[in-house]
């Protein structure tokens, strides 16, 4: 019984750190990742108000193809912020 106690055990902490360690490789690619603010107002840039969409690209294709999309559709003036 004492060796299945410590069979346990160290499965689960076995567990516990492969979860951490995935956990950080979430986190460090959700760092990387690049997000584009779409205003259509000028004023929502420059406070703190949260932008009218938040759209989250990958690659750099993907994000010209994002804002072709909606600033070729949309009459109204366009504001882009990148982060």
């Amino acid at each position: 019984m004492y060796i299945f106690c410590i069979v346990l055990l160290s499965a689960l902490a076995a567990l516990g750190v492969a979860l951490a360690v995935l956990e950080f490789i979430r986190t460090s690619r959700a760092r990387s990742t690049e997000f584009i603010c779409v205003c259509f107002d000028e004023r929502y840039l420059s406070e703190e108000r949260p932008p009218d969409m938040l759209i989250v690209c990958r690659t750099d294709a993907e994000q010209d193809e994002i804002i072709k999309r909606i600033c070729g559709n949309d009459s109204r003036n366009v504001y882009i912020k990148k982060y």
